[in-house]
């Protein structure tokens, strides 16, 4: 298990080292997303706004115009739902170069209510235009989307989890590049995860795998845009399709992959989507949330077994 935030933090200072035009941007969230070290390291490269979400998003929009790259961290729900309008007309509509990131994204914040709890961020940065959109499932995924975030030119969206993670996969096994999905297995059911559940994904579709059930499994780290070529490859061939993932099941990962279907599948297979029901209002530990919301491995091959 390992810290996302501390990769945000190793990752963030690496890419400081080399590029002297990227600067960071805090909401009153520079230690908990991790910027700390950076802000020390280069203390004239550092800006803190405080709670004023739409404030820091306009300023980083204006660096950006001045050849900046600007990463401004806030929680997650504030800084996609609050500052929306700026992240909209600014960034998105703007195609300025402002990396935002989303701080303790999900049920992270699980015990404050839903408040700080984002479960509707993707479907809300889907509808900003130009918008790239990364949900990292573990700490190489959260370095390398830093690290391709910056390098891309025009605005992204980073969902950073916040709870300690185990790899996906070993890293010398893996590559990541923005829009590109990760096939783990095939099958002809077919699971598709992002984010901070796919390793709860893989140990089900494993359970089912086990059970002799022909279960595949895909990773998508970028939910926009989706890498169309291997999900239309794979889904035309699926008898079942499930998306899973810690965020409402409307306008996430499973109508992005939803819209694929139907618009490019003269014949779609069924579709199962797995998330957190709109309007949900739990609060209490991070995986108590999980286990309710059926996103544990083991719900995950219940709800599997009860669609099929």
């Amino acid at each position: 298990m390992a810290d996302p935030r501390k990769a945000f933090a190793d990752a963030l200072l690496e890419i400081g080292e080399e590029n002297e035009k990227v600067l960071s941007i805090s909401c009153d969230s520079a230690s908990g997303s991790g910027m700390t070290p950076f802000n020390k390291a280069y203390p004239d490269r550092y800006i803190e706004v405080g709670i004023s979400e739409q404030t820091g998003v306009d300023i980083a929009a204006g660096l950006a115009v001045n050849g900046y790259v600007p990463v401004i961290s806030a929680i997650a729900p504030f800084i996609s739902m609050r500052a929306y309008e700026q992240v909209r007309n600014d960034v998105g509509y703007c195609h300025t170069n402002v990396k935002l990131i989303g701080s303790s994204s999900g049920l992270s914040h699980s015990s404050a209510g839903t408040t700080h709890q984002a479960n509707e961020d993707i479907a809300v940065m889907r509808t900003v235009p130009n918008m790239v959109i990364v949900n990292p499932g573990d700490c190489y995924e959260v370095e390398m989307s830093l690290k391709k975030a910056v390098e891309h030119e025009g605005p992204v969206y980073i969902r950073m989890p916040r709870h300690s993670m185990e790899d996906i996969l070993p890293r010398e096994q893996r590559g990541f590049e923005l829009g590109k999905a990760e096939e783990i297995y095939k099958g002809k059911l077919l699971v598709i995860a992002s984010g901070t559940v796919v390793n709860d994904a893989k140990k089900a579709v494993e359970r089912l795998r086990n059970n002799k059930i022909d279960c595949g499994l895909i990773n998508v780290p970028t939910v926009e845009p989706l890498d169309t070529e291997l999900l239309l490859s794979r889904m035309k061939n699926a008898k079942l399709v499930v998306t899973v993932e810690e965020h409402s099941t409307i306008g996430g990962l499973g109508d992005a992959v939803a819209s694929l279907m139907a618009e490019n599948l003269e014949k779609s297979p069924r579709l199962k989507k797995l998330g957190i029901a709109p309007g949900a209002k739990n609060t209490g530990s991070y995986r108590e949330l999980m286990e309710v919301y059926g996103l544990t491995d083991i719900k995950i091959v219940e709800s599997i077994k009860e669609y099929m």
